[in-house]
């Protein structure tokens, strides 16, 4: 009996939902198996703080140093808040897949309504092709690294892959991608949980494990309080120091729009979805802020922050990587513990990829579902599954050859996609819809 009173209050749920997408101008096609957890999961595994921070961890050592990392992660936090809470508000009224761009159609009026639609849907879609590229990128380079530190390290005769075998872990681990999210979406409800909660555990067990094993470790007032001035840049102002700092807080703290292009298989969606968005920003804030303390409190001393971003030392000039090598190293004699701990990570850089590459290609669907992409047809169509197969092989297929400039000059591919972190040259070695929609007069 009270299998029959939550079944039927899951259909009346689901009955809701097609209701409020018909009036929104869509009709249901995708299959709706998110719940509010498998939802938020989704957009958690994005922002990935163990993706964001480990990345760009030599951006914030550059650019003001502990200082800015600590106390910088809430500044940026407050204003991230700030827009995810009136996203929030929006998605509760609008549960699309289309997301921002279709919020812009509805709040700008019928006369700027196309233009705001078509500019912001195209500056979303780039952005997130180029968010894709950059985070599983990082994945391919952070694999380069394991390998370097695994095969003797950098000053011990190790293996330094080269860029093309870089460029060959990127397009593999976007293959891969592409394969899992062809599967049904409740496999990509299981995978975003599995990756929820293994990037909450391994948060605690880096934040806790690295400065615990570390020989030395430094003073709460290095850790709150030193500014590091001193950068490859030679930019002197403070302010633009501490502006900059900012973009590895920054650059974590994205990806939340992923409850919003969710929400059309996720149930429940006018709430289960802005749930997701303002959740998924804060936990990513507490645990971040505590990632970002166990690692810097490992790091022994002021003096320490050049020889981190040196390409001399042993992680090749990958800072983070060089902190939970020489923990373990000082510690136990070898580095083995510190590249457990980097393949941690990896996992969840892996899983913050497969994320990005759903939430593209649900940006991809809606889209051109409106319309409004060349060959839309072709991207706006689902297989039996009730999966857009074609808009999932093309984020994998695009965000690949956004990496294609590397081949040639890392820094091309930086400005494109910015993919910061170590500097290190290559060695050798006028219906609801907010466009013209196609299935109907307007």
């Amino acid at each position: 009996m009270t299998w029959n009173k939550n079944s039927a209050a899951a259909g009346v749920a689901s009955d809701a939902d097609h209701a409020r997408l018909r009036e929104l101008g869509y009709k249901q096609e995708l299959r709706r198996h998110l719940s509010a957890l498998s939802n938020f999961s989704i957009s958690f595994t994005i922002l990935s703080v163990l993706t964001g921070v480990t990345t760009l961890y030599n951006t914030g050592l550059a650019f003001g140093g502990p200082a800015t990392m600590t106390l910088g992660w809430f500044v940026a936090g407050a204003f991230t808040m700030a827009i995810g809470l009136s996203m929030a508000e929006i998605c509760s009224a609008f549960p699309t897949s289309g997301g921002l761009y279709y919020w812009s159609a509805r709040l700008s009026g019928e006369r700027w309504a196309p233009f705001a639609s078509w500019i912001t849907g195209w500056f979303n879609i780039v952005g997130q092709w180029a968010g894709t590229a950059s985070v599983n990128f990082s994945l391919a380079q952070l694999i380069q690294v394991i390998v370097l530190l695994s095969s003797g390290g950098n000053n011990g005769g190790g293996y330094f892959a080269s860029k093309y075998v870089v460029f060959a872990f990127h397009a593999g681990i976007l293959l891969s991608h592409a394969i899992i999210n062809s599967l049904p979406v409740a496999w990509l409800s299981f995978f975003g949980q599995f990756a929820t909660a293994w990037n909450m555990l391994g948060v605690f067990v880096l934040m806790i494990a690295v400065p615990v094993v570390a020989t030395e470790r430094a003073s709460a007032r290095f850790v709150f309080t030193h500014f590091n001035t001193e950068n490859h840049a030679g930019i002197h102002s403070k302010l633009y120091i501490f502006v900059l700092g900012l973009l590895m807080s920054q650059y974590t703290l994205t990806g939340y729009d992923a409850s919003a292009h969710m929400t059309e298989e996720t149930k429940d969606a006018g709430r289960s979805g802005p749930i997701g968005i303002i959740s998924a920003i804060g936990i990513s804030l507490i645990v971040g802020w505590g990632y970002i303390l166990g690692i810097t409190f490992a790091v022994a001393g002021k003096q320490d922050v050049a020889y981190l971003l040196s390409t001399d030392n042993d992680a090749g000039g990958y800072a983070i990587a060089e902190v939970f090598y020489l923990a373990f190293k000082g510690r136990y004699g070898n580095g083995a513990g510190g590249i457990i701990c980097l393949g941690i990570v990896a996992v969840a850089v892996y899983f913050c990829g497969l994320s990005s590459v759903t939430s593209n290609s649900r940006m991809i669907y809606a889209f051109s579902r409106d319309g409004a992409m060349p060959l839309s047809s072709v991207w706006h169509k689902v297989n039996e599954q009730q999966v857009p197969i074609n808009a999932v092989w093309l984020s994998a297929f695009i965000s690949v050859c956004m990496a294609l400039p590397s081949l040639g000059s890392l820094v091309a591919f930086q400005a494109m996609a910015w993919r910061p972190g170590r500097w290190r040259r290559w060695r050798r070695r006028p219906c609801a819809s907010p466009t013209r929609c196609r299935s109907c007069s307007g």
